[in-house]
């Protein structure tokens, strides 16, 4: 039986080349993906999609909304099989160059008064792109971070990406907000609005410079070196198919693979609730929305820090104890959360947002990219990873906020039916972690069979 030998493998606790590359590599990626999000509610809906025109309408509902979302566990699978057969350095250069094409032919795109229909088509396709090369990004970014961490730092490293992720969420709002604010609207409107996507170009091309330098990971190079050459015979599609390491993840890891698409629920549809619909919940209830705003702008900053503490916390007590107890802070907190929006008090609303976001999500998902990794062998983890977690994240986030708008007005304006939705998605995250084995300390599963190697401890 063969074996990745990663337990003989000696890392250094910290490597800031990897670090750097994992992190602000996401920074970028997720600074482009956010930009759509900001773009979408301050321009798009005037350059692009004029109410004047049914037709556009109708892309704008069924195609830029949701089409980011649909392309991530598409992006997975693509990114996740040439990440496990020729490499993960190669997939973090090719999300990122992609993503930087993509979101800067935004910035040049023509509008729909130059071209017509053409243009919300375009931007349509632009944003699956970014969409793909999101689901293949962070998952990428964590891959590279867990195989070169000790194991008994990997909870706090691979958690690192969310702070890339946050950054670039954080960056994005800041760059509209400063172009809002330096021009008039006919000036931003015009052409001011393009400077954020344009700007993406600089970035990315830092980006890259950063992750060319990186090294393939050892773990990988010793699968490569392990395995049987790879074939270069044209093969038929179907044997291509049940070949590949997407079907092989699935095959040998059917309750693994549940378990990630599962396990992340509560912090799914926890961020998109608390962070997102809450905004839209206090609209509906004719309440200011300005604590709300500046709150969650607060939280984000404070989870650059919350996250990667409860990384750290799981490298200590286990990944299992931290995201159970994380999903039960957002069973807890739902109904009181929306009690404290309705009193109005900035305070208390800061203080539900720091309960919610700031510890609940925070401990699911600063817990959770290790324990994911750890489930699988070297090689088919990146694409079990990859279209696991994107599943989850389009089935349990994705969805959250328009359910939730919808189940506000199934239950005539009550949030009932929301809080209800939040104890069924923390009850499907408490229920999976607890089927699961701990991984934390656990050898690696091997690579034909599934079972577990021997556990020989790593020196730091």
């Amino acid at each position: 039986m063969t074996q990745t030998g990663s337990s003989a493998i000696r890392r250094p606790v910290f490597q800031p080349k990897v670090a750097l590359a994992a992190v602000f590599g996401t920074t970028v990626e997720w600074y482009d993906f956010a930009l759509y999000g900001t773009a979408a509610a301050l321009v798009f809906n005037k350059v692009y999609f004029p109410d004047s025109d049914p037709l556009v309408g109708t892309v704008l509902a069924y195609g830029t909304f949701a089409i980011g979302f649909l392309a991530r566990p598409l992006g997975g699978a693509y990114f996740g099989e040439r990440g496990d057969t020729q490499g993960r350095k190669g997939v973090l250069v090719a999300t990122l160059l992609m993503m930087g094409l993509a979101t800067t032919a935004i910035g040049l795109l023509p509008t729909h008064a130059q071209i017509g229909v053409a243009a919300p088509v375009l931007l349509t396709l632009l944003r699956f792109v970014q969409g793909f090369a999101a689901g293949g990004e962070k998952t990428g970014a964590l891959i590279i971070l867990f195989e070169n961490a000790p194991p008994k730092w990997r909870g706090l490293l691979t958690s690192l990406p969310a702070i890339g992720t946050g950054t670039g969420t954080l960056l994005s709002t800041g760059a509209f907000a400063l172009t809002t604010g330096l021009l008039s609207e006919d000036a931003f409107l015009d052409w001011g609005w393009r400077i954020p996507f344009l700007l993406s170009a600089g970035l990315t091309f830092f980006g890259l410079w950063v992750r060319r330098s990186l090294p393939e990971t050892a773990e990988f190079q010793q699968v490569q070196q392990a395995g049987p050459a790879a074939a270069t015979a044209p093969r038929p599609l179907r044997q291509r198919i049940a070949e590949s390491r997407c079907v092989a993840a699935w095959r040998r890891y059917p309750k693994e693979m549940l378990i990630v698409i599962g396990a992340g629920a509560a912090e799914n549809a926890g961020y998109y609730v608390f962070g997102t619909f809450s905004v839209t919940y206090a609209e509906d209830r004719g309440l200011s929305t300005s604590a709300l705003l500046s709150g969650i702008s607060l939280v984000a900053a404070v989870k650059l820090v919350t996250v990667p503490a409860f990384g750290a916390l799981s490298d200590r007590i286990g990944r299992r104890p931290v995201s159970i107890g994380g999903a039960l802070v957002l069973l807890a907190a739902s109904w009181p959360f929306f009690a404290v929006i309705d009193g109005g008090h900035t305070w208390g609303i800061w203080l539900a947002l720091f309960i919610t976001l700031g510890i609940g999500q925070s401990a699911v998902l600063g817990s959770q990219p290790a324990f994911f990794a750890e489930l699988f062998d070297t090689t088919v983890r990146f694409s079990a990873v990859g279209i696991a977690n994107n599943i989850g994240t389009v089935l349990t986030g994705g969805l959250a906020p328009m359910l939730a708008s919808a189940l506000l007005l199934w239950f005539d304006h009550s949030v009932t039916g929301v809080v209800v939705f939040i104890a069924l998605m923390s009850a499907l995250t408490v229920v999976t972690v607890a089927l699961a084995r701990e991984t934390r300390g656990a050898a690696e599963p091997a690579e034909e069979t599934g079972t577990r190697k021997q556990n020989v401890q790593t020196a730091p």
